[in-house]
């Protein structure tokens, strides 16, 4: 894979990012788009084309994670559309993939990650129960949920529908948001401790690498799907 000295300057990037917003350093904002550009310097040198679904997904997560860290209590309806546009922007990327997989379940297989989906959303009950009268828009914020939710419906289903091994990337994808999107709820609304904030700034520095990677790779793997299904 092409660019690897771009992936490393975009994590030594991302990790001073996550230094400064600790440190409550204004320079991250400056360095933040900096970030997208690498990523999606990485991707087009290996892809060797343009993708602007991909360029207005990164330019909805820039927006979503600058002004979450503005105030995103004030910005709420501005980060949450800009998150479920992002949201819904990737599983446009997934579609392809989820269309071409079987219909067919195998109760052995699923019945491991239904567990895993069940435990998540018992998790977000909670966590809904503590911010849910705090939250100043419920309307943007139960689209929100749903994208989420589709996100990491389409994550795990995915690679049980269609074993390719580079389909493990979704899992991966699917707990980076699940781990992304809470986080931002409880450091606004439940415990502001730099812990929370420097994990929530990881999950999405992590992210946007590993979209990155799969979508790479995405046509190598609907050209050879059909092996695995």
């Amino acid at each position: 894979m092409r660019g690897k000295l771009l992936v490393y300057i975009y994590l030594l990037l991302g990790l001073l990012e996550v230094f400064l917003v600790v440190n409550n350093s204004a320079s991250y904002f400056y360095l933040h788009p900096l970030g997208a550009l690498l990523i999606y310097w990485f991707y087009y040198i290996n892809v060797r084309k343009h993708n602007f679904y991909l360029i207005f997904f990164f330019a909805c997560e820039l927006l979503n994670e600058v002004f979450f860290l503005f105030d995103f209590h004030y910005y709420f309806e501005l980060v949450l559309l800009c998150y479920t546009l992002a949201t819904f922007t990737m599983i446009y990327h997934l579609w392809p993939l989820f269309a071409k997989a079987s219909l067919k379940f195998n109760f052995d297989i699923l019945i491991g990650p239904l567990l895993g989906i069940l435990g998540m959303l018992v998790i977000f009950w909670e966590l809904l129960i503590l911010v849910f009268e705090k939250i100043p828009n419920y309307t943007v914020f139960f689209i929100g949920l749903s994208a989420l939710l589709s996100w990491i419906f389409f994550c795990t289903v995915l690679p049980l529908k269609n074993r390719h091994p580079q389909n493990s990337l979704l899992y991966l994808m699917g707990g980076l948001m699940a781990i992304m999107a809470p986080t931002m709820f409880i450091y606004t609304y439940l415990w502001d401790h730099i812990l929370i904030l420097a994990l929530c700034m990881m999950t999405m520095l992590t992210l946007k690498w590993v979209i990155a990677i799969f979508l790479i790779r995405r046509d190598q793997i609907l050209e050879t799907s059909d092996e695995f299904l």
